[in-house]
């Protein structure tokens, strides 16, 4: 479900340790040049944590992660399978080009690969410097136990999901009126999320509270700069106060059925910070948002795709009821398209480590104190490794091809995924279900199709989604 649980980076806080000569393959200064312009640079200008609306657009016309992995290929062609040292501003990093490497990062423990890099710390200290991203250690134990608890994290189907299904179907309904046939923005649907966000995370008294996300809005704006602006600090500071104090009112009396009601029978300790991990699910709406509009473009522009979950979601609904749990776990097939969106543009393109210890590649010894890349987009769209990486392909997650890969990871993998990845499915699919009961889709603004190989980037800034009730008969 995060966002921002992994950052981009090729110039990062890499420590002190130098990187014996000849252990691994470095990029040569070309190399690292083209990698920095045509990747890293432009995914940067569009906002790490949160995106920049005239940055994005311009980057998407840029197509940054098309290049990045033209780039990535290359140097994979040219120096091996193995990682590649990349040296950025603040020195080395591994570029991790093959699956089993991948699958060596992402799989295991986070006190040798640690999350809380130089990017998550310095930007989450103007938005929540207490979230789980941003800890490590005895920390990072106690605020994982306690959003384990509260998101559920595991369970396909969350204690409060009948609720939530409501929630999310209600907030996609009010978009389906007739403004809808003229088509919505990405920003209609992303609107609508952050509502319903509120109503499932902080309680219905909040449903309204607008101002609560326009100061996240701004805390997420200054983290984009990672600390930099350093002449802001006092007013960021300002800023995350009033934001927090208004958290505190529906901390304080806690809705039951929202994720802040379920906090008292969480675990927790003297370094939980309860309240400094509930900014950051806010964060991850972010996720949601992408994965739905995705999903919906996909669905809109592939027609046996989108009869499937159709019947799928009709049958469902006859069967168990709309907007029911039972109901929601009668959609594999649209969960499994709400994934697939995901692979294909990951929301969290790049996952960072920093490592804490040497780490040992194919008999390579690397120190301690580096920064390690996984390019999740590069390996979810690797076509000489994966068969069906650039065309829309539910069906991967359904017999267990793209789950089983560790180096297809939208919401990264092992002990450092996401713990309300299930969450975030569910949300986005009920949110989704709800455009296919009784309606029409079409969207504008994307070339997307089953004749053609999907794009490397998907440019939501010129997305339009049309919906169209079906007429009953004897309506004018």
């Amino acid at each position: 479900m995060s966002r921002t649980s992994e950052t981009f980076g090729s110039g990062t806080d890499a420590g002190s340790g130098a990187l014996p000569e000849g252990a691994l393959p470095m990029a040569t200064r070309s190399e690292n040049l083209r990698l920095t312009l045509g990747y890293f640079l432009p995914n940067y200008l569009r906002g790490v944590f949160r995106p920049r609306p005239r940055a994005a657009r311009l980057v998407a016309r840029m197509d940054p992660n098309r290049r990045g992995m033209e780039l990535m290929r290359a140097l994979r062609g040219r120096h091996g399978r193995g990682p590649v040292v990349v040296r950025g501003t603040s020195g080395p990093t591994l570029l991790v080009l093959d699956a089993e490497d991948a699958r060596q990062v992402l799989a295991g423990p986070v006190e040798v690969y640690a999350v809380d890099t130089w990017e998550k710390v310095s930007g989450f200290a103007a938005v929540q410097p207490e979230a789980l991203v941003a800890s490590h250690g005895r920390q990072r134990t106690a605020r994982r136990a306690f959003n384990d608890a509260v998101l559920d994290a595991g369970c396909p189907v969350h204690r409060l999901a009948g609720h939530f299904l409501r929630v999310v179907g209600e907030e996609a309904r009010a978009l389906l009126g007739p403004r809808a046939e003229s088509g919505l923005s990405a920003g209609d649907v992303c609107a609508r999320l952050e509502r319903a966000g509120r109503r499932c995370f902080l309680g219905e008294a909040a449903a309204e509270d607008t101002e609560f996300s326009r100061l996240l809005e701004e805390l997420l704006t200054e983290a984009n700069w990672m600390g930099a602006r350093r002449w802001r600090r006092a007013r960021t500071r300002r800023i995350r106060r009033k934001m927090t104090q208004r958290q505190a009112r529906y901390l304080c009396d806690a809705d039951p059925r929202s994720l802040t009601g379920l906090f008292r029978t969480a675990p927790r300790g003297p370094e939980t910070a309860p309240e400094g991990q509930v900014a950051h699910w806010f964060m991850a709406l972010g996720v949601v948002q992408a994965a739905v509009t995705q999903t919906l473009a996909l669905l809109a522009t592939h027609p046996a795709h989108y009869r499937r979950a159709l019947e799928e979601v009709a049958a469902a609904d006859r069967r168990h009821g709309a907007h029911t749990a039972a109901g929601f776990e009668a959609l594999p097939y649209l969960r499994a398209c709400v994934q697939d969106a995901a692979r294909l543009w990951p929301p969290v393109p790049s996952l960072m480590r920093r490592t804490t210890a040497e780490t040992r590649w194919r008999g390579a010894v690397a120190p301690g104190g580096m920064n390690v890349l996984v390019p999740a987009a590069f390996h979810a769209r690797d076509a000489e490794r994966v068969d069906y990486a650039h065309r829309f392909a539910p069906e991967k997650w359904l017999d267990g091809t793209a789950a089983q890969d560790w180096a297809v990871s939208p919401f990264s993998r092992g002990e450092a995924q996401c713990s309300g990845m299930e969450l975030g499915l569910l949300l986005a699919t009920g949110f989704v279900a709800e455009f296919l009961r009784g309606g029409e889709l079409a969207v504008a603004g994307v070339r997307l199709g089953p004749a053609r190989p999907l794009p490397y980037t998907f440019d939501a800034t010129r997305l339009r989604i049309g919906y169209r009730a079906h007429r009953t008969p004897g309506a004018s």
